[in-house]
């Protein structure tokens, strides 16, 4: 038997976090979320056990893109980031993709849409 894949999802809103996590464990991955990039940090298993990362842009502390660029310098090797934000634009979502996220889905999340995303890193051997 194999594990399901852990995917952590980064938000301060915990109706965000319950709602993606009830989601995707129904879906059958394993989740772990964070409050903040600080606690996500702080969390020395949370990078390497992390298949993926769903990471809100505008966060309490450092935000999502202060965090994707921390895990690209110091991870030694990053798992794929999703960003989701309620206040993106097309300039977010550029600057997202240009420095390699694989998706950037605005709030309210297409659920279709984010599994689809999830499936195709994982299927994809980024990992």
């Amino acid at each position: 038997m194999t594990l399901p894949q852990r995917i952590a999802i980064v938000d301060d809103e915990p109706s965000v976090r319950s709602g993606l996590s009830n989601l995707l464990r129904s879906d059958g991955y394993s989740t772990v979320c964070f409050a903040s990039a600080e606690a996500l940090l702080a969390d020395p298993g949370a990078l390497t056990d992390a298949a993926l990362l769903v990471i809100d842009i505008k966060l309490k502390g450092m935000s999502g893109f202060e965090l994707f660029n921390h895990i690209k310098n110091h991870a030694a090797s990053a798992a794929p980031v999703i960003f989701i934000s309620g206040h993106g634009d097309e300039q977010m979502q550029r600057y997202a993709l240009d420095r390699g996220a694989a998706a950037f889905l605005r709030k309210p999340i297409d659920i279709e849409q984010l599994l689809n995303h999830i499936q195709n890193e994982l299927r994809s051997g980024k990992t």
